[in-house]
């Protein structure tokens, strides 16, 4: 490898080489909200000389981060962030919003006072429940991926990304709920309790808030616990390219306060990925190295235009450590399926149908493997494509049968292995699983190919 790459390969991960770096992109959803609530409170709320400055402040800053905010999420929605975009993620957002946190956290607890009287208690009772909303604790918020990664020359123009990465709870936004929620205690433990148990007013109003995003708060023991609602994943791209995946199930305890004060957040030590990918040089030397954690079923396959000599042209994509192409390229008898792969790729053999299902199932969230491979449109149970695998039913002639039927339940696919001289196996996509088959060779299925080799890094 030139002297050249190496010194590319490090300049593009320089930072990563340091040591500990946040390598994703924080969350900007409801941003609309926390804006709308900003402007109600400059039209409705009268505030004093020093809070009038601080809200003046933030006001400003709102805007400033609409305005980045409408620029970056155009790009995210089609190429990797700039410098300023993965600053404002990184910085200014969980800047922003640790700010947000701590004015709106005082502003709502204005009214609180301690007193005995009914109707004091109820007003307090009210304004401490208002001021710990779900809202503020979406779990797409406050988790983000934290680790190392060094790049390693590789020969012909290649080079390795080793990644050793954990899930963890951003650090700004830790900072900034643990703030409000500091200040909330103070203001609200007395007036909250009664004969050492919460009040019953307030077990009521904290028991009917549910978020938008699904979580709600609870009251479990002696601790008021966030808890989400739904399942929801999350998946990991590094220059578009998928490496892991993960689900936070439903019922999860995302943060508690006890009647002591005490935070905790949820547990995510050990949830670890250690691993490493392969991308081509000119790829770093263009992008660096940008890793993003999209939520929910929004996805980002890479397919990559391949031009072959014969002016053959069709798109791959990288799924685990292998490169597929993202696209049948026809259908056929398994001997000329076998002719049909270009140069350098080949029909799949079962142990390529085999990596790929495990890669699949081991980042599918608790989904059938066909559901992550599939398309949304053609299918009587379409899929998400996660992937970028785009598998499409078709339409398939059998021996045994007088004419070609179209499906809507499986796709087949050829693989290389054959049982016999009039046998081979293919390989069934259907709506609950990728199974191994074997058929009559003359059949007509799907042809798939898959490049020569894979990204795997023997030692």
């Amino acid at each position: 490898m030139p002297k050249r790459t190496a010194l590319l390969l490090l300049a593009a991960c320089a930072a990563a080489s340091a040591g500990d770096i946040a390598v994703s992109l924080p969350s900007s959803e409801n941003l609309g909200e926390k804006i709308s609530f900003l402007k109600d409170l400059r039209e409705n709320s009268k505030l004093d000389p020093t809070q009038q400055k601080d809200f003046n402040d933030l006001w400003k800053q709102a805007n400033n981060v609409a305005s980045m905010n409408n620029r970056c999420g155009s790009i995210l929605l089609n190429d990797i962030p700039d410098e300023a975009c993965q600053h404002f993620y990184e910085v200014e957002l969980p800047a922003f919003e640790a700010k947000f946190f701590e004015l709106t956290g005082e502003f709502k607890l204005n009214a609180v006072k301690a007193s005995n009287t009914l109707s004091d208690k109820r007003a307090m009772i009210e304004a401490c429940a208002a001021a710990i909303s779900p809202e503020a604790y979406q779990v797409s918020n406050i988790m983000t991926i934290m680790g190392e990664v060094s790049p390693e020359p590789l020969d012909d123009g290649m080079a390795m990304i080793k990644y050793n990465l954990t899930l963890a709870i951003n650090k700004a936004k830790r900072e900034a709920i643990e703030g409000q929620l500091t200040k909330w205690y103070e203001a609200c433990s007395e007036g909250i309790m009664s004969q050492d148990d919460y009040s019953p007013l307030f077990v009521q109003r904290i028991k009917k808030q549910v978020s938008s995003g699904g979580n709600y708060i609870d009251i479990l023991g002696d601790k008021i616990v966030v808890v989400q609602a739904k399942q929801e994943r999350f998946s990991y791209y590094v220059n578009d390219r998928f490496l892991f995946g993960k689900s936070i199930l439903a019922g999860a305890k995302l943060l508690s306060i006890d009647k002591a004060g005490a935070i905790r957040f949820i547990n995510t030590s050990g949830i670890q990925w250690k691993d490493y990918a392969i991308f081509n040089e000119a790829e770093i030397q263009k992008k660096g190295f940008n890793g993003r954690m999209l939520w929910g079923d929004r996805t980002a396959p890479l397919r990559t235009p391949r031009v072959f000599k014969s002016g053959r042209i069709f798109k791959s994509v990288t799924i685990g450590k292998q490169e597929w192409a993202a696209m049948d390229l026809g259908t056929g008898d398994w001997r000329h399926a076998l002719q049909t792969c270009p140069v350098g790729w080949h029909l799949p053999t079962n142990d390529d149908w085999i990596e790929l299902g495990n890669f699949v199932k081991d980042n599918s969230y608790g989904a059938p493997i066909p559901v992550m491979l599939k398309t949304s449109r053609g299918w009587s149970s379409p899929g998400v494509d996660l992937y970028g695998f785009s598998a499409k039913p078709g339409k398939y002639r059998e021996q045994q049968q007088q004419q070609s039927q179209n499906t809507k339940v499986c796709a087949k696919y050829w693989s290389t292995n054959n049982v016999n001289q009039m046998v081979a196996n293919y390989w069934e996509l259907c709506d609950d699983k990728l199974r191994l088959a074997d058929a009559d060779m003359r059949n007509s299925y799907s042809i798939r190919c898959i490049q020569d080799g894979n990204f795997s890094f023997k030692k």
